[in-house]
């Protein structure tokens, strides 16, 4: 819920996490998200100090692309050519490791590099690839692809329309802060099959012996 315990949810993630390494040592733990940094400094906090370095880092690459078509529409005269050019840079960031700092070049080449803000999008683009392409090593999707790993945020949205919208936001719903943090628990343990042992553990320090009289 907005204004929610995001600490103890991050927490409870990185237990969870580590719960199934625990039971598969090979799993790789991949950290995936957009490139606000709360996020990313959020995720570090919580996963770093109990990983280390066994982790990969990845920014989400469909907001990555959608950066990335602005920039081309600014540099083209035509849509038709913005989209060859965005696809040609699609290619590149499946395929190569060094594409980011590639296109990352060739945008501070183009000499569009003026202003701030969504009115100009080539220099979005390249603070974008500056702050986590090149620095970070969050966009390198070639070596994501051969491990096998996710590259965008789809299962996560998809989530949190299963479980957020489908069940809060009915017509003529109205939920109260700490009542909808309760049905969002209980609804988040339904549909990960962890009903049963979240009952039995808050219903046994109410259980008492009973003896026959």
């Amino acid at each position: 819920m907005p204004e929610g315990d995001i600490l103890g949810l991050r927490d409870r993630l990185v237990a969870d996490v580590a719960t199934l390494r625990s039971k598969r040592p090979d799993l790789k733990i991949e950290l995936l998200c957009d490139g606000a940094p709360e996020m990313w400094n959020l995720l570090e906090e919580g996963f770093t100090p109990r990983f280390g370095n066994d982790l990969y880092r990845l920014v989400d690459f469909y907001h990555l692309t959608e950066k990335l078509g602005a920039a081309a529409q600014g540099l083209e005269d035509s849509a038709a050519a913005a989209g060859e050019r965005l696809g040609g840079w699609k290619q590149a960031l499946l395929q190569r490791s060094r594409a980011p700092s590639d296109i990352l070049q060739e945008l501070i080449a183009s000499g569009r590099d003026e202003g701030v803000g969504p009115d100009h999008p080539v220099h979005e683009a390249i603070t974008y690839l500056q702050s986590h392409g090149c620095e970070t090593d969050r966009m390198n999707y070639a070596r994501a692809r051969r491990l096998g790993l996710a590259l965008g945020t789809g299962n996560v949205e998809a989530t949190c329309k299963s479980l957020f919208e489908m069940r809060m936001k009915r017509c003529g719903a109205r939920w109260k802060k700490d009542t909808g943090q309760h049905i969002v628990q209980l609804r988040a343990l339904a549909l990960s099959d962890r009903w049963g042992p979240a009952i039995g553990l808050t219903l046994r320090p109410l259980r008492k012996a009973v003896r026959a009289a």
